[in-house]
């Protein structure tokens, strides 16, 4: 795929001019894995002059292989120095005047595009696996023009990241962006440099074309498209970006699972980078009788923070099934799950980030349960997952819905009690996602 040369409006109409590759044309198919291709374009006093080369160019305005410049152009430059492990831009736009027009402007751009294979240990062939591959930016810009005169600069690194749709036909994802956008006439973009990573969906052990696909961007125009200023001036708009990859910093599965045994490589020769760590060790998990009741199993452990807790149990001592979910604070969690008399074990697994990924919402099972507190009462209880919220309903004769009780999940159990009636009350619960 081709990178898109931006175009300006010119006042007159535009000369272009492409220099042919070292290495012949890219084919229409797009990028191989392991390759770059860069992109440069600039704008000056209304001719535009586009160039185009992998791994490295220079253009300039005006220049002796060119056509002639207009009278009234002004220089710019658009350089990129890359190889897949780094990619440098510099852009610059400038004009000294006096009594006339311009408009000058300069853009660089670089997509990268690579495959990476990664095996993990404990998953098959073909499993869809998350990799997170971080680069490290650096930049600047320098701004010098008079107050009437528009300067601009943007530095920008765009990726075409996960994608979790199976449909062939289902439009692209969002793109994870990155962006400083620089400017002495509009508010900056927040953003500081430094290491920015982006999220890319792979198959476990088996190449694919291009599952890492990374576009980045610098650009600065002096003067807007057919501006006229009058009087004398000087002015310059220069923005620079590097982009250093870092590599592969984490490797997990579709539903969030964070895996520690994994190692890359890629069509391009780079090391992407490996992790041989053993996975953390659950804490210990204490487990008895409940404040609230006969109905209900006490769990607690000391938790950590930026982890979440997946509670198992498991009726035959070997197999082991999923019960709740709950999130670590970094002090001592402690809930209540409904009692199973078949149940004859709990455990923990430990995993790191805020909670799972891809839950599905599922209608709760409700218990129903007798209570005798100062009377007799009817307690209704289900088990929680922190990526729910529940709305219980009470189903009137007219088959309408009265709202008697909410709760927002939290991996603990939670009950609603009322008191028995004649004629009896229908309740309805209903669990969306949070």
């Amino acid at each position: 795929m081709r990178l898109p040369a931006a175009s300006y409006p010119a006042p007159v109409p535009a000369i272009t001019c492409a220099l042919a590759l070292a290495t012949g044309p890219l084919l229409a198919s797009g990028l191989e894995n392991g390759e770059i291709q860069a992109n440069a374009q600039f704008l000056s006093g209304g001719s535009a002059v586009g160039a185009e080369q992998e791994l490295a160019m220079e253009v300039r305005s005006p220049g002796t292989d060119q056509f002639p410049p207009l009278p009234n152009s002004a220089p710019a430059l658009a350089r990129i120095d890359a190889t897949m492990a780094a990619i440098t831009h510099l852009t610059t736009a400038g004009s000294t005047s006096d009594l006339n027009q311009f408009n000058s402007a300069a853009q660089s751009l670089v997509e990268y595009v690579d495959n990476l294979v990664v095996d993990a240990e404990g998953i098959a062939v073909g499993t869809d696996l998350i990799v997170t591959v971080a680069w490290e930016v650096s930049g600047q810009t320098e701004f010098n023009a008079p107050d009437r005169i528009r300067t601009r600069s943007r530095l920008l690194l765009d990726a075409v990241g996960i994608d979790l749709d199976p449909d062939p036909n289902a439009p692209d994802p969002p793109r994870q962006q990155w962006a400083r956008d620089f400017s002495n006439y509009d508010e900056n973009v927040p953003g500081e440099f430094g290491q920015v990573s982006f999220d890319f969906l792979v198959q476990a052990g088996t190449p694919s074309p291009g599952n890492i696909r990374l576009r980045s961007a610098t650009g600065s125009l002096v003067g807007g498209p057919g501006s006229t200023f009058t009087g004398t001036y000087n002015c310059l708009a220069r923005s620079e970006l590097t982009a250093t990859l870092v590599g592969a910093i984490d490797v997990k599965t579709k539903t969030g699972q964070t895996l520690y045994r994994w190692a890359t490589n890629a069509h391009s020769g780079l090391d992407y980078g490996f992790r041989d760590d053993e996975p953390p060790t659950a804490p210990p998990l204490t487990t008895g009788n409940s404040p609230a009741g006969s109905e209900f199993t006490a769990l607690s452990w000391n938790s950590r923070k930026n982890h979440h807790y997946f509670v198992e149990v498991t009726k035959d001592g070997t197999n082991w099934t999923f019960l709740t979910e709950v999130a670590g604070t970094g002090q001592l969690v402690d809930i209540n799950v409904i009692r199973d008399s078949r149940v004859t074990e709990y455990r923990l697994q430990e995993f790191f980030g805020g909670g799972s990924t891809g839950h599905t919402v599922r209608p709760p099972t409700l218990h129903v349960f007798r209570k005798e507190d100062n009377g007799l009462n009817v307690r209704l209880a289900w088990n929680t997952h922190p990526r729910e919220i529940y709305q219980l309903n009470e189903v009137l004769p007219d088959g309408l819905f009265s709202p008697v009780f909410a709760a927002i999940g939290d991996g603990s159990a939670v009950w609603f009690d009322f008191p028995p009636t004649e004629s009896g009350r229908v309740f309805r619960i209903s669990a969306i996602q949070n």
